[in-house]
């Protein structure tokens, strides 16, 4: 009967052990997100001027679109950098959001196209994707990527609905 307890009381202590460990660790890693999060970062310097819409973290963004998706975000939890700047090839891009995933610790980008009415827009838009492509960046893999045009907004629902399904 002594065995018994004293084995009862090893597992428990070891799930004790166990369940103190991962929440230190869960402890760390969010105040390394944080920390990623709130870290200087090359931003695109173009027309700061656009920078109008204010998200709730106090990030200033360029369409409202982008304040649903930076919203949707940061009330999940996902640490991203607005448009930091990332060099593929000699060439420098400024992906709408770089997000630092919280599972797998993996970065990927979100670009939101939004005047995809626009030809010129459109045109550089799909240029961007094949530069994305050319160097591993590949849609719905490490590369989300929203469409939008005036007479067809994007919805806030699908917004959420893609952060559950790739990060939540």
């Amino acid at each position: 009967f002594a065995v018994l307890i004293v084995g009862v009381y090893l597992v428990l202590a070891s799930c004790c052990m166990f369940y103190m460990l991962s929440r230190v660790m869960k402890e760390k890693y969010e105040k390394e997100k944080i920390s990623w999060m709130n870290g200087q970062y090359k931003c695109n310097p173009s027309h700061p001027e656009n920078l109008i819409h204010k998200t709730m973290q106090g990030h200033l963004v360029r369409s409202k679109s982008e304040v649903i998706i930076a919203n949707t975000l940061y009330m999940n939890q996902i640490p991203y950098r607005y448009e930091n700047q990332l060099e593929v090839k000699g060439v420098i891009l400024y992906p709408d959001f770089t997000i630092l995933h919280p599972k797998t610790n993996n970065l990927c980008y979100w670009e939101h196209f939004g005047m995809m009415e626009n030809e010129t827009y459109r045109e550089n838009a799909y240029n961007k994707l094949k530069l994305y492509g050319q160097n591993g960046i590949i849609p719905s893999i490490n590369l989300i990527t929203t469409f939008e045009t005036k007479s067809h907004p994007i919805d806030s629902g699908k917004i959420q609905q893609i952060v559950k399904e790739k990060f939540v």
